[in-house]
């Protein structure tokens, strides 16, 4: 028995340890709950990294870290020698008629062939031979213009496709914001492996992040405003998303708060305090 109790001690001791930390958590939580004050950070309301698709060469980059950027800005440009060549050439290809103008006047031929066949049949002097040969030459002659215009369309088709191919090269910015990192200088290849450019941030408009205790979680409801306490000042923030899990260790649901930065002052990843 005595050996049972030796062998069983370290599993009771290393969970009573896991009971003592989890209460002083709680006991923390309580404490800075009691106080109308809970710790968050900010952190920027969009952050991507921007990638392209494309492969190739950078052979210019627009933009530097720091920098604000609009919707719709270059951020960067690919080498786009070849997809000009294959724009040209699609282009090219899309002006071309000569199929279709030949296979239009077979057509015109062959109407007048068997236009001409029913006005001797009609006077007996034409065969039921000859109509028939006459009526399929004239389906043929239907059939190559219709093919000379789907090939034509096609034409055009692919002459869009490599527009979008070449706009494809240029790497825009999807919103305003500020180029948080560069990834990729001029001269660098993008692969699918590394696709990254710029890291950009929207920062005009922040998140405040909080781990709220399931017990106070009452007293927050989707666009209601709380005082944040942010160094020396006070901002105001209104709940934007609440959680829908809480986590099982802490007893706390996220919650994040939006707070208007259009003055671009406050900046993301500060440590803030939420009073409530």
């Amino acid at each position: 028995m005595n050996n049972i109790c030796i062998s069983r001690s370290p599993f009771f001791s290393h969970r009573l340890l896991i009971i003592l930390v989890s209460f002083c958590i709680a006991a923390l939580m309580v404490t800075s709950v009691v106080q109308g004050q809970i710790d968050g950070f900010i952190e920027p309301f969009r952050s991507i990294e921007l990638s392209s698709d494309e492969t190739g060469a950078i052979a210019g980059l627009e933009v530097e870290e720091g920098d604000l950027v609009k919707t719709d800005q270059v951020i960067a440009r690919l080498d786009v020698r070849v997809q000009e060549l294959q724009l040209e050439i699609a282009a090219q290809l899309a002006k071309t008629t000569s199929q279709l103008v030949a296979a239009e006047q077979t057509l015109n031929k062959r109407e007048e062939i068997s236009n001409r066949l029913e006005e001797l049949k009609r006077n007996g002097h034409a065969s039921q031979s000859e109509i028939i040969r006459a009526e399929m030459e004239l389906s043929i002659a239907h059939a190559k213009v219709l093919a000379a215009q789907e090939e034509k369309a096609v034409r055009e088709i692919e002459c869009r496709r490599a527009e979008v191919q070449l706009a494809r090269r240029t790497i825009l910015s999807p919103f305003d914001g500020v180029v948080a990192k560069i990834h990729r200088r001029q001269g660098e290849f993008l692969s699918p492996l590394h696709p990254e450019v710029v890291t950009i941030i929207q920062v005009d408009r922040l998140l405040a992040t909080f781990a709220i205790p399931s017990a106070e979680l009452s007293k927050f409801k989707i666009g209601k405003e709380f005082n944040l306490e942010l160094g020396n000042r006070t901002i105001t923030g209104k709940v934007h998303r609440i959680g829908v899990e809480t986590d099982a260790q802490s007893g706390t649901v996220e919650v994040k708060l939006i707070i208007e930065n259009e003055s671009l002052e406050l900046r993301s990843g500060e440590i803030c305090t939420l009073n409530i």
